[in-house]
């Protein structure tokens, strides 16, 4: 019995892109010809066809071809992720690296804005060793000792209200944090998801908001009837819950600032936005 063969991601790929120039071309022939054929497959239904072939999902055909792209676009930058992902048959980590890359181009136009605000939330990339790269985060992390540095102090007023969202894994790293800012911990919100999560060790499924203080601003009245615990939905990654921004509008103070915001909101400032184009650029 003969052993079954396999191919290299990119070689199945570059198979996906000869199935699909075929299959035009054959096309552009029955047409000019005025003969009737087959309808012409999307690179949609191509992939699915390619990946039911060789046993694997049509998204990761689509992973794939992402790799490939990137590493001719810019072989200096992302043809070692084309390298590991054909050394090592697997799809999903090199991938993610490819776009945690890709969105470190982004961060780094970002500058601090300017003002002072009575609340703060925080949800910091962390650079966690509680997931495996297969299972990681998409976008870029953040050094714990960037975190550290982050102008906390100058954005709160006198008085003011921080939410500070931490994963199990770095929930003793928000000491330190507090500490440098100028807070006091008061409290933990928990939010309990539905589904199982990410993990190493265990299988994460609850995230934690250190709530803390500067000056001596309390709570509004909401807040004394407020659960510390949250059993609110799950979204994508690294997505929070409509209804936690509606416990801090409830419980906390205007001007509302927030740092690495995923979702605008009118009424949260985000706090790191692209960095203004030269005078003459800007005028181009």
């Amino acid at each position: 019995m003969k052993a079954p063969v396999t191919f290299r991601p990119s070689e199945l790929y570059r198979m996906g892109l000869a199935l699909l120039a075929d299959e035009q071309a054959d096309a552009r022939d029955r047409m000019a010809h005025g003969r009737k054929g087959r309808k012409v497959s999307g690179p949609s239904e191509v992939r699915d066809r390619i990946g039911a072939r060789f046993g694997i999902s049509g998204r990761q055909v689509d992973k794939i071809g992402h790799v490939c792209r990137a590493a001719v676009a810019d072989p200096a930058r992302f043809g070692p992720l084309l390298e590991e992902m054909d050394r090592t048959g697997k799809i999903n980590g090199p991938y993610t690296k490819l776009l945690r890359l890709q969105d470190e181009a982004r961060v780094l136009s970002l500058v601090p804005v300017q003002g002072r605000f009575r609340t703060l939330v925080f949800d910091p990339p962390w650079a966690e060793d509680n997931i495996s790269d297969a299972a990681g985060h998409d976008y870029a992390l953040m050094p714990f000792t960037d975190i550290l540095a982050m102008p906390v102090r100058d954005w709160a007023e006198d008085d003011a209200h921080l939410y500070l969202w931490v994963t199990n894994n770095t929930i003793l790293l928000a000491p330190q944090l507090l500490d440098a800012w100028g807070f006091e911990h008061k409290t933990v919100l928990t939010w309990t998801k539905p589904d199982i999560g990410f993990g190493r060790y265990f299988r994460n499924s609850t995230e934690h908001v250190i709530f803390a203080t500067r000056g001596t601003l309390r709570t509004r009245p909401p807040a004394r009837s407020t659960r510390t615990d949250h059993d609110w939905p799950v979204g994508a990654n690294s997505e929070k819950p409509d209804a936690f921004y509606d416990l801090v509008r409830a419980c906390s103070y205007p001007p509302f600032g927030e740092g690495f915001q995923r979702t605008p909101r009118p009424d949260f400032v985000n706090l790191y936005q692209p960095a203004p184009l030269p005078a003459l650029q800007a005028a181009e």
